[in-house]
């Protein structure tokens, strides 16, 4: 038995609770469906690293899931031969039939064990792909762990394409990684500035792999994507399944960010003075009062400072947006 079509997305759409688990040989390996929207695919020649691949952890984010399920289709149709081994996560399949960005809670923040801490659909999602992962990088034996979580944003950006990485803690940034975003048609990278409960962080701080929260565009409607502009991204993961390599490309092409502080929704009175659609990266002057509420204010420090993931329809306590500032590359040299 197997997926009709070798379709994935519809498959997943079709059975959102499918909690089964099924196994069929493709050509050149062997396809095991551990529940619904997860994937691990085998090569039968020994792999030369290991590779997860999520999209859809929120449910509206399509561009993503659809470049993902091509490359699925590639594979199990053995058009795409493969040498690493790879797990497939379509995360939140709920989510993506109903067109949501999640049902209950922010799938995207109950990784870590984080889940521990609330209620709601999502939380045993979360459970289930934390274990999922374990499971996958448990077994890794050659090469290295990668991690590349695919989204889309919420409003415009002033970068289309833009790259998190994880909080290192004091640990080097790995240089081949960087050069890879590049390769992929990333514009920006943005540095984290401390730990995260992300899925991406998690697979980096707890499974030592090489991870990243990974921002391809504007959120969609399924079928309104133009996947031509992810034809870096696309032909860049090629390589890394089909060759095991990391394609690469000039960091200094890739404006760089790192974090110097999270904006937090301390009260429901809390706003933001950006107009609704300003774009991500949009820089403001020196003493800008960019949020305020009844309990304080937040105001620009240095000219250039600039916010990402603006977003005050969430409850108390959580982020309501990020502050950047444009680092140098010539630090990392």
């Amino acid at each position: 038995m197997s997926i009709p079509n070798n379709d994935l997305l519809a498959f997943t759409l079709a059975n959102p609770s499918y909690d089964k688990t099924m196994m069929w040989s493709f050509r050149g390996g062997k396809a095991y469906l551990e529940c619904s929207g997860v994937l691990r695919l085998e090569p039968e020649q020994a792999p030369k690293h290991s590779v997860v691949l999520s999209a859809g952890v929120h449910g509206n984010e399509t561009a993503p899931i659809e470049l993902v399920n091509a490359l699925v289709q590639q594979i199990l149709a053995g058009e795409l031969e493969l040498n690493v081994r790879l797990l497939v996560i379509l995360g939140h399949p709920q989510a993506m039939i109903e067109g949501t960005r999640f049902c209950d809670v922010n799938l995207n923040r109950l990784f870590c064990g984080a889940w521990q801490r609330y209620e709601g659909m999502e939380v045993e999602r979360a459970k289930h792909l934390e274990a999922s992962v374990k499971n996958f990088f448990d077994v890794h034996h050659a090469g290295e762990k990668f991690h590349y979580d695919l989204h889309t944003a919420i409003r415009g950006s002033e970068y289309e394409k833009f790259a998190v990485h994880p909080f290192t803690n004091g640990k080097s940034y790995s240089l081949a990684q960087f050069a890879f975003h590049a390769a992929c048609g990333i514009e920006a990278v943005l540095l984290s500035h401390q730990p995260a409960t992300t899925f991406s962080y998690h697979s980096y701080a707890t499974h030592g792999a090489h991870a990243a929260t990974v921002e391809l565009g504007q959120v969609k409607p399924f079928g309104e994507n133009d996947l031509t502009r992810l034809s870096a991204i696309r032909d860049s993961l090629v390589a890394l399944l089909n060759k095991a390599e990391l394609a690469e490309k000039s960091v200094e092409e890739m404006k760089l960010f790192e974090v110097i502080d999270v904006l937090t929704k301390d009260s429901e009175d809390y706003q933001l003075n950006i107009p609704s659609d300003l774009k991500n990266f949009t820089g403001f002057e020196a003493g800008f009062v960019l949020a305020e509420s009844s309990l304080g204010q937040y105001v620009i420090e240095q000219e250039g400072d600039a916010i990402v993931f603006p977003n005050t329809q969430l409850p108390v306590g959580q982020r309501a947006g990020l502050v950047v500032r444009v680092k140098d590359w010539s630090e990392f040299q």
